[in-house]
């Protein structure tokens, strides 16, 4: 047997083990968020074997090596997904070391993949995980002369090494006024680089003699644009004006392969139907009501009331709550759109299942899904409730983070007699 043989064999079989000797839980009298059409189940039990969910029921018996948990009536659902942020490419970002979101002096764009930056030891990952995400999609961010921010991930936030579940799903691309600054001064620039990089990976890699010969993009970065531009993995645009996302619109009816989400969406109301016809996906923020840019005067409070009528798949972001970099509010964002007429399911599901589903994640419950859930202590789009239990592929997590361990160490009760700077 060679080494590269009996190593392969040696990972196999500790994966293997580590899945058998995986600690199954029980989960008693449980108010069931499933995010399907059993959706809810009061008093249920959960059984997790194996990482997996292998039984929901009232009146389960638990196995006798399940570790309970008593939710006692308390609210059970999927853990959050953000469906766009930054988390742990950064730790502050206007220190350029520890700021990998963008490569301004690169020769490169699309071929950068963000689960390259990624750091799961960073501070906002556990502080983020304890308000109940367990998944999010991390992306890096356009700079310099190109519109391409290059490949994002979707990352659990275990903090494990390990934790990058999707590392190439999905090509990020900037349009609207970043776009239009990064492609030399207008629109059409913009337009006409990404009209082109579609064509260059369309071609590739047939019109590719040497590094250099595509109109846009370079053989390296067509290679990694190819997924994309055939419709294998989502094509991230963002874009807020109405005008903007007509005219994506129209890309896609030129390259019908397009899966298209649109992130920002702020005038997405003014043509709910044409994207709904279109069948793309937007990904909108419901606190961004008022005209911040020039390119999105039209903001409005009840958008995403709008679109859900229109019949647009839509997931909830909180970008305008420094959501990118930490998306920890996302269900306050949620909440506030139940606030203002969305329904709860509804809501709840474009935190959830929904963004899931576009990135080949579940963000059900539901028997043979992967064990990530939340027990809150109250209903998890309200501000004051909190995660009180997480399992993340069917281990159970932490739900401390430096913000609690200050907390806890500096809190004027503590009964910790020593100055404050020997604590």
């Amino acid at each position: 047997m060679t080494v590269f043989k009996a190593l392969t064999a040696a990972l196999l079989f500790s994966s293997a083990v580590n899945i058998a000797n995986a600690q199954d839980f029980f989960i008693s009298n449980a108010k069931l968020v499933t995010n399907t059409s059993q959706n809810p189940m009061e008093n249920a039990d959960i059984i997790i074997r194996g990482g997996k969910i292998a039984q929901m029921g009232v009146g389960l018996s638990a196995p006798q090596t399940a570790e309970i948990i008593e939710a006692n009536g308390n609210w059970v659902t999927p853990g959050l997904f953000a469906p766009f942020s930054r988390l742990g490419l950064m730790d502050i970002g206007g220190e350029d070391v520890t700021n990998d979101t963008g490569s301004e002096g690169s020769h490169t764009s699309v071929s950068e993949l963000a689960s390259d930056s990624f750091n799961p030891k960073a501070v906002f990952v556990a502080n983020t995980r304890r308000l109940g995400v367990t998944h999010a999609v991390i992306s890096p961010s356009a700079v310099g002369d190109s519109i391409f921010g290059g490949t994002g991930a979707v990352i659990n936030l275990s903090g494990d090494y390990d934790s990058v579940e999707t590392p190439r799903a999905f090509v990020f691309v900037q349009l609207g006024e970043s776009g239009t600054r990064r492609a030399g001064g207008s629109r059409a620039a913009a337009l006409q680089q990404l009209r082109s990089a579609l064509k260059d990976a369309l071609a590739f890699p047939g019109r590719y003699s040497g590094p250099e010969d595509g109109d846009a993009l370079s053989r390296q970065d067509a290679s990694a644009f190819v997924g994309a531009a055939r419709g294998q993995m989502p094509l991230m645009i963002s874009a807020n004006r109405a005008m903007d996302m007509l005219n994506i619109i129209a890309l896609k009816d030129d390259f019908k392969n397009l899966d298209i989400i649109i992130l920002g969406a702020v005038e997405a109301w003014q043509i709910a139907d044409e994207l709904a016809a279109a069948d793309i996906k937007v990904m909108i923020d419901p606190h961004q009501n008022l005209p911040s840019s020039f390119e999105s005067v039209g903001a409005r409070l009840d958008n995403v009331i709008i679109l859900d009528e229109a019949g647009v798949d839509y997931a909830i972001t909180n970008a305008s709550a420094l959501g990118i970099q930490r998306p920890a509010t996302l269900a306050q964002h949620a909440g506030n759109a139940v606030g203002n007429g969305l329904e709860w399911n509804k809501a709840f599901a474009a935190i959830t299942s929904t963004p899931a589903k576009w990135f080949g994640q579940n963000g059900t419950i539901s028997n043979g899904d992967d064990a990530s859930l939340v027990v809150w202590d109250g209903d998890p789009l309200n501000v004051t409730s909190a995660p009180i239990h997480m399992l993340i592929n069917g281990e159970r997590q932490s739900l401390e983070s430096r913000q609690t361990a200050l907390r806890d160490r500096y809190n004027p009760t503590s009964e910790d007699k020593r100055l404050h700077k020997y604590r």
